[in-house]
Formats: C-alpha cells, sequence, structure tokens
C-alpha cells in the first residue's frame, strides 16, 4: 500500500489534518527563520533582546505543553486546534508592530502558546484514528511536517523580498484558514465519540486537574519511558545546531548547513512512510526506537575522520553520510516513539500524556544544546569531544530503552503468570 493509497484511505477528517500539519510547518518556517535578522538588521534591536523574544516564544510552547494537553483532555481536542490556530494567526500578524516592544513580546507569546494548545491535541487527535497503524499515521505526519519544513524557508525568502510585513500576513494566513476548516469542514470526530468522551470529560471534571495528573504520575512505565527519550530529543536538534556550529568551524558556507538540512527533509518525505511499513514486519517497535536512537548518534562518527576533500562534491561525503544515516535513525525510532506515547496512556488521557511527554523532550532540546556548545567550547581538550558526547548519547539511550523494554516485558510476564486472587 503505497503513501497516496493509505492517505485516501483515512477518512476525511484525517486527511484535512495531515494537509494541516504541511501547511502549519509551511507557516511556521515561512517566518521563524527570518525572525532574528529581521530585528536585529531591520530594526536594529540589540542581540539581547532579539535572544529574549526567540527565548519568550521557545519556552511559551516547551514549558507550555502540559497545559495544552490538559485542556485537550478537558474541553476535547477540537476546540484546542482551533483556538491555538487563531492565536498563531495573530502573534504571526503582531510581528508587524515588532517596533513596539510590548507587542513583540506579546507576539512571542501568542506565537509559543498557540503551539503549546494545539500540539498535544493534534498528537492525540491523530492517534484515535482507525484505518492505520499508530505508527503508519505518525509516519505520514512526519512526511506532512518534513515537506513544510523543507518548502517554508524558500517561500519565506521569496516573501521577504517583498516585504516582511507581507511575509507575516502570508504565514499567517494557513493558521487563520485551517481554523475555519476545523470548525466548518472537518465531520463531527467528536459528536461520534460524544457518548465516550462524555463520560471521560466528567470523570476528568470530577475529579479536576489533579485526577488527571496524578494519572500520568502513576503511569510509571510512561514516565520512564519519557525521560529514557529525552535522549533523542538531546539528539533531534543537532541537525540544526551542532551541523551549523561545525561547519562555521570550519570557515564553510551557509550552504553547506543548506545541503544537510534540505537532504534530510528529502530522505525523509521520499522514504518515510515506507521505512515504518518494512519496520512493521520486523521486530517490534521498542526494538526499532533503540535501533534508530543508535544510528543517529553513530552518525555522528562520520566527522571525526580527517576527510582529504576540501572543495568539489567529495567535500559533501562526510556531511551526506551523517545526513543519511541520522535520517534513517529518525525515520526508524520517530513514528514509533509518538505511537508508544499513546499506547502507555492506555486511551486515557492521551493529550495530557502527550502534554507530558513534550516536558521531557524540552528538558532534552536545553540539554542537548548545553552538552553540545560546551563540547565546542573545550575543543581544545579535544577536537572532535562534541561528537563522542553525541555518539554517547545516542548509545546510552537505545542502552536503556532496551534496559527499559526488558523490565517490561518482566513485569508483564510476571502479571500473567501470578495466581489469580479471585
Amino acid at each position: 500500500m503505497s503513501i497516496f493509497t493509505s492517505y485516501f484511505k483515512l477518512t476525511a477528517e484525517y486527511r484535512w489534518m495531515l494537509i494541516a500539519a504541511f501547511v502549519f510547518n509551511l507557516g511556521f518556517y515561512m517566518l521563524i527563520p527570518f525572525l532574528a535578522g529581521y530585528l536585529k538588521q531591520d530594526l536594529l534591536l540589540s542581540a539581547t533582546l532579539v535572544g529574549v523574544v526567540l527565548g519568550v516564544r521557545s519556552f511559551c510552547q516547551q514549558g507550555l505543553f502540559l497545559v495544552g494537553g490538559l485542556l485537550a483532555d478537558l474541553f476535547g481536542e477540537k476546540k484546542l486546534i482551533v483556538i491555538g490556530c487563531l492565536l498563531r494567526a495573530l502573534g504571526f500578524c503582531l510581528f508587524l508592530f515588532s517596533d513596539v516592544t510590548a507587542i513583540l513580546f506579546l507576539a512571542a507569546f501568542l506565537t509559543g502558546f498557540a503551539g503549546a494548545l494545539f500540539t498535544p491535541a493534534a498528537q492525540a487527535y491523530f492517534s484515535k484514528q482507525q484505518v492505520l497503524s499508530r505508527a503508519q499515521m505518525f509516519s505520514l505526519v512526519g512526511v506532512a511536517r518534513n515537506g513544510g519544513e523543507l518548502l517554508g524557508p524558500v517561500c519565506g525568502l521569496l516573501l521577504l523580498n517583498i516585504s516582511f510585513d507581507i511575509l507575516c500576513i502570508v504565514s499567517a494566513l494557513p493558521f487563520a484558514m485551517f481554523a475555519v476548516v476545523f470548525t466548518l469542514l472537518i465531520p463531527q470526530h467528536q459528536k461520534q465519540q460524544q457518548s465516550d468522551q462524555a463520560n471521560e470529560s466528567s470523570s476528568s471534571k470530577q475529579g479536576g486537574v489533579k485526577a488527571m495528573v496524578a494519572g500520568v504520575l502513576s503511569n510509571r512505565e510512561f514516565l520512564k519511558f519519557s525521560a529514557v527519550m529525552a535522549g533523542y530529543f538531546m539528539l533531534i536538534n543537532q541537525i540544526s545546531f551542532a551541523i551549523p556550529m561545525h561547519i562555521v568551524n570550519q570557515q564553510g558556507a551557509p550552504q553547506d548547513v543548506a545541503w544537510v538540512l534540505t537532504l534530510c527533509a528529502l530522505i525523509s518525505i521520499f522514504l518515510q512512510f515506507p521505512v515504518t511499513k518494512l519496520c512493521e514486519r520486523w521486530l517490534s517497535p521498542k526494538q526499532w526506537i533503540s535501533i534508530g536512537i543508535a544510528l543517529m548518534g553513530v552518525s555522528f562518527l562520520t566527522l571525526i575522520p580527517s576527510w582529504p576533500y576540501s572543495q568539489g562534491v567529495l567535500y559533501y561525503l562526510p556531511l551526506s553520510l551523517l545526513a543519511v544515516i541520522f535520517t534513517v535513525g529518525t525515520m526508524v525510532s520517530f513514528p514509533f516513539i509518538m505511537s508508544q506515547i499513546s499506547e502507555l496512556a492506555k486511551d486515557k488521557s492521551v493529550a495530557t500524556h502527550y502534554g507530558f511527554f513534550y516536558l521531557f523532550a524540552g528538558v532534552g532540546l536545553i540539554a542537548g544544546s548545553s552538552v553540545v556548545g560546551v563540547a565546542f567550547d573545550l575543543s581544545n581538550i579535544n577536537e572532535h569531544l562534541a561528537w563522542y558526547c553525541l555518539i554517547f548519547i545516542g548509545l546510552i539511550t537505545a542502552i536503556l530503552n532496551t534496559l527499559l523494554m526488558s523490565s517490561a516485558t518482566q513485569e508483564d510476564e510476571s502479571q500473567t503468570t501470578s495466581p489469580s486472587t479471585h
């Protein structure tokens, strides 16, 4: 079954959701990669102020995922997606007034908070479809998002050449448009599940938010998995952090960074879905998670040898090898990680589980950038220290996930073989 056949097998609501995943990343990557340059070069803001603004945006998204997950479980995923879309559109439009500091910070807050609202809700929504396996569903989501991430900067650059104001307005349009789509055009999926969700929602509200949080905190297997997967997120950001740092240190050109990012995106777009289907035929999802994360770490081995080529096609060989191995690692791990969260949630407060998971992800992103930054600063000790750290992170995360998997299997077997107490 091809990716297109699988797409058209989905119900209309999920086809719209996949289109939304594409245009959301398209709109986001139209504007955000160029925001810092505009604030610094055109508005002449200080680097400190620009850094704080971007930090506020990231914190309001990563730090408030739990809030978004809780609200989605209390009031329904669709409402949170619609509200998030409207807030993101408003936030992007407010960047038109970036010369006013208060409005600039408001735009950064709304842009980040919007992501915190609709991301856990969307993940929970995707996990509930029943046509494809959850891993296949999330592989389609990955394809859609990578497509938007690939085309977004290209479209943003073209619009920026016209004006920053046009860029803000156009990048806001996909979010405003899909707020209308989610409200009017998507079939009433939640009405079809009204009785189930009403029972779950009423019980959640009776117990309150505390009961929902307590339910997640009592799910020890989920918490262990989330903690281990912080290592995955320590690695996932390094293509856009460690690699550009390395290229700058090697007096490389900006197009070298673009080459790596483009190659990663293209591989994911064309191979993600068939790779996921292939993986499902052999081994278990948890095994593929370990294999994928190990590959992500091992990919940095390609930068340790002293390659003799300083120009020409062969100059791109180590970066290309890294991009291929790293992307294969993400392809065989990402869909199974996302599906594993909903599996561990056992269909209870699924969005809240995703919200909690993204808290660990945020910790991993910050820790990964910090570790690599320190390693680059200590390159006088060993010029490859950053790559050794990333290789170690990948391998130790894979080992911990394997140990977690075996301990969970032993617990299941002990519960199965324990005598009945009826």
